[in-house]
């Protein structure tokens, strides 16, 4: 998988994951899957990334006033021509990100903060 130019500058800079974060919650699909497969490739690039999502998530959501991760999770709800493509992205997003996570508890805290949205269970 290419790596985009710049990924440190990206690092250390949440704003831009926060939007990318955001625009997965357009309703135009391209936007939609592009900003996935962006995601996709910050979380993959260093597992230390996982945390840094986490806290994008958690900016936008709580600024927004929604459930930790409801962006994504509405993807995953959607009953109207269900699109497998974003279904895969989203899933594969929130396993990496997990997968990434550095201890135990904060696994947990996010498995709990998705089965609260009724939509995930192990």
């Amino acid at each position: 998988m290419l790596y985009v130019d710049g990924m440190n500058g990206l690092i250390s800079h949440n704003e831009t994951i926060q939007w990318l974060y955001t625009l997965v919650g357009s309703k135009f699909r391209l936007v939609v899957k592009t900003s996935l497969k962006l995601l996709l490739v910050f979380v993959e690039y260093t597992e230390s990334n996982a945390a840094l999502l986490i806290k994008a998530v958690n900016a936008v959501d709580t600024k927004r006033g929604t459930k930790l991760w409801s962006n994504v999770m509405e993807i995953l709800d959607e009953k109207d021509g269900v699109d497998t493509e974003l279904l895969v992205f989203a899933m594969t997003l929130i396993n990496k990100t997990l997968a990434g996570l550095p201890d135990q508890d904060s696994y947990y805290d996010m498995v709990d903060c998705l089965e609260e949205q009724a939509l995930f269970c192990i």
